[in-house]
């Protein structure tokens, strides 16, 4: 069980390792299979104001700033990839309609909340960037509006008001930096004609627009492009893990060993042997030369290995895989990989630099008949 288990950690370690820089796709988002991130990345919370235009059958006879009324808007959400979002927002203030030609105006209060579905058709339909300038993002969703207060000509007008409501909108979005946008919100509001004590059967609209600086929270704000494995690798890991199943389930069924006569065990001091060390690598992402977390335990145990034999020397040889990139920036890439690791040797665990070598090929030497795993630093030790 010790080797399937070995060979399943190799799997899903090499699968996390193939993943694109964060922040950007090398294909359309729609095209594009990204990284799932945790349940507390990506969120973001805005605050901004706007005015509102409330559309009744005599409205538009009215004048145009008298029609107009100023709501504050609140809205938290959250992007689940880079082109599909939800959010929570809500707003209120006042409203002005109008009867009689628009000699009369019914003033009240309200407050509405709505649950929108969104689409960066930006990211959507081109490739993703989280550099990008200006976005556009329509969204739909669902919600409530709660009125109070009707009065006109300064008399108290009818009783509270509840309705459903069907909301959407376009937003423009303009980054302002890496965690701050401004979001232009042009939204429509449709609800039941009696909101404002003008009948019952028909809908009336509210539309409304405003201006709100968003920002982002969470420790990740960004998505990363997942490159998938390449499937006849996949199937080939797979087989494996079949075969050493069925070679682990022989094993456990096989017949024990008769010992009729077995003699006394003897106790034998064994020696321990410091430094007992193989041949180490560290797999780097695609165009990447930063050292990932999960393969920092490989230099760990280098170092731990030169502790322990102080008089051995340790050579780093940087590659990079021929189907990525050009020849010159396969030798500089390499070369970055092996200096990295190196530096982290040096430098996190005090290893001696006149102890460490660095090498590097390019693409020029393939270690390794699977392409992908060619995006790595090998070392090489001597005594």
């Amino acid at each position: 069980m010790k080797k399937v288990s070995l060979l399943l950690v190799l799997v899903f370690t090499a699968i996390s390792m193939f993943a694109q820089e964060s922040g950007f796709s090398t294909k359309a988002g729609r095209n594009a299979t990204f990284a799932r991130n945790g349940f507390w990345d990506n969120w973001f919370v805005g605050v901004g104001a706007g005015a509102n235009f409330y559309i009744g059958d005599d409205n538009f006879d009215a004048d145009f700033l008298n029609m107009m009324t100023v709501a504050p808007t609140v809205q938290v959400g959250k992007w689940y990839n880079p082109y599909l979002g939800a959010r929570l927002k809500v707003q209120g203030g006042s409203l002005h309609n109008f009867f009689n030609d628009a000699k009369d105006m019914l003033h009240s209060k309200y407050v509405a909340g709505e649950v929108d579905f969104m689409v960066d058709v930006t990211n959507y339909l081109g490739k993703y960037s989280e550099s990008r300038v200006y976005s556009l993002i329509p969204y739909i969703g669902i919600g409530g509006a709660y009125g109070w207060d009707y009065k006109m000509h300064g008399q108290k007008v009818g009783s509270k008001e509840r309705y459903f409501t069907i909301n959407g909108g376009i937003i423009n979005k303009f980054r302002l930096s890496k965690r701050v946008a401004l979001d232009i919100d042009l939204s429509g509001m449709l609800l039941k004609e009696s909101f404002n004590k003008n009948g019952s059967k028909t809908y009336d609209g509210l539309a409304a627009a405003s201006a709100s600086l968003v920002f982002k929270l969470g420790k990740k704000t960004d998505f990363s492009e997942a490159l998938l494995m390449d499937q006849g690798l996949l199937d080939d890991l797979n087989g494996q893990i079949n075969r050493l199943r069925q070679e682990n389930d022989r094993l456990r069924n096989a017949p024990k060993p008769e010992c009729p006569k077995c003699p006394e065990p003897t106790v034998v001091k064994q020696e321990v042997v410091k430094g007992n060390f193989v041949s180490n690598v560290v797999f780097f992402r695609i165009g990447s030369a930063n050292i990932d977390k999960n393969q920092e335990g490989n230099i760990f145990n280098t170092a731990k290995y030169l502790q322990d034999n102080p008089n051995a020397k340790v050579t780093i040889i940087g590659y990079a895989d021929k189907k990525t990139g050009t020849a010159s920036i396969n030798m500089k890439l390499s070369e970055k990989r092996a200096k990295n690791v190196a530096n982290a040797l040096i430098n996190k665990y005090n290893i001696s630099s006149s102890r460490v070598k660095v090498d590097w090929k390019g693409d020029t030497v393939q270690p390794y008949a699977e392409n992908a795993w060619n995006r790595v630093a090998i070392f090489y030790t001597e005594d």
